[in-house]
């Protein structure tokens, strides 16, 4: 599946509900035998990425390894693909997980997170007003794809918005999916490398064991419906929030005790990665080399600001400075939030921090489509 029919197909899933034979019609296209086989072989290449990178004692090795394997054979040709519908499915299992860093929250550690959300959403505007007035400056590319392609998060929502606003969404979609490739791929090197942590010797379980059977029928209980409910509403990432606030509220106050199994933290940052690695498919070189350019310089100037809002959070009220860096990164909710699980960062703090920064981009969009309007008329009237 290319990145423009992902898109289309991200687009075409019912928000509110749909029709009966919109859902099937949307299904039978998903499970097609074509795109199951590529969807299998996707999975196999990412583990296979995955088993390479933990045999050789890389840092989050399933997830690393599997963006790799995944990207170098979809640039390849590789008939492989692992769609944003199936890695939804694993969003679930990433919020309860999520969920579970609750359990050992403190209210002294919550009194902080109020300041350090504002920050999150501050940072949308600042990292987005600077990157434009980089690229306006020093690139051809037109007003409003600089405004899109400046905003730091939001992948899906904004590739839509750029296809609606009629600006380069081609290179908005790829140039966001490579930010946060860059994002997840710099994020150890980072920790382990510059600042110097203890790599993670193994995936973390919880520590009260594993959840029971009962325990889970009720955390089960309280997302389904939560997740249906964030979804007829229309919020961002419904898979990932509905069994975050579900574990978060069962968990803080002891309701629930245990942790899932940690076998699935692996399985979800080999999913992630495949899902990353191959968004790629298809792409030609010299399109793909020009806009990665400008990703990376992007990416620095936002790590960069990211660096200064952390160590102004880690300064001002003592917040890990790594967990803080993970929270203002430019990276996916998710992709971020594994991170912080696999190397035991404050998962929580992290992922309600990225939530509010995506609900600032999506705020933002609205608030923006007229000027885009401007810049691209602008552009059609110039010179």
């Amino acid at each position: 599946m290319s990145g423009a029919e992902e898109r289309a197909d991200t687009a075409a899933t019912p928000a509110r509900g749909g029709e009966p034979a919109t859902l099937r019609a949307l299904w039978a296209r998903r499970l097609t035998r074509r795109n199951l086989a590529r969807l299998a072989a996707g999975l196999c290449v990412g583990a296979a990425g995955g088993f390479a990178a933990d045999l050789a004692g890389v840092p989050l090795a399933w997830m690393l390894g599997a963006i790799f394997l995944c990207m170098i054979a979809s640039f390849a040709g590789a008939p492989i693909d692992v769609p944003v519908w199936f890695r939804m499915a694993f969003l679930a299992v990433i919020g309860l997980f999520l969920g579970e860093s609750f359990s050992f929250a403190s209210a002294e550690d919550l009194a902080r997170w109020p300041l350090t959300l504002v920050g999150a959403v501050l940072y949308v505007p600042v990292g987005g007003y600077i990157c434009f007035r980089m690229f306006r400056f020093l690139s051809r590319m037109d007003g409003g794809t600089s405004l899109l392609i400046s905003l730091p998060g939001g992948l899906t929502a904004i590739a839509l918005f750029a296809e609606e606003m009629g600006t380069d969404e081609r290179r908005v979609a790829l140039y966001h999916a490579l930010r946060v490739a860059l994002v997840v791929m710099a994020a150890p090197l980072i920790a382990f490398g510059w600042l110097g942590l203890p790599p993670p010797e193994g995936t973390p379980g919880h520590e009260g064991g594993l959840i029971g059977a009962w325990d889970f029928a009720l955390l089960a209980g309280v997302s389904i419906p939560l997740v249906l409910l964030l979804r007829r509403m229309g919020w961002p990432v419904p898979y990932l929030l509905g069994p975050l606030v579900a574990s978060a509220a069962l968990r803080f106050p002891g309701v629930i005790e245990g942790g899932m199994p940690a076998w699935t933290v692996e399985l979800a940052l080999m999913v992630a990665g495949a899902s990353i690695g191959t968004r790629f498919h298809g792409v030609p070189l010299r399109f793909f080399a020009q806009t990665a350019g400008w990703t990376l310089l992007g990416t620095v100037v936002l790590m960069a600001l990211s660096f200064g809002f952390a160590l102004a959070a880690h300064a001002a009220l003592g917040v890990d400075l790594f967990a803080a860096l993970l929270a203002y990164a430019p990276g996916g909710v998710a992709e971020m939030s594994l991170i912080a699980i696999a190397i035991d960062a404050d998962p929580a703090f992290v992922a309600t921090h990225h939530l509010a920064r995506i609900f600032a981009v999506l705020l933002t969009l609205p608030l923006a489509a007229g000027f885009i309007r401007r810049l691209l008329a602008e552009g059609r009237d110039g010179p």
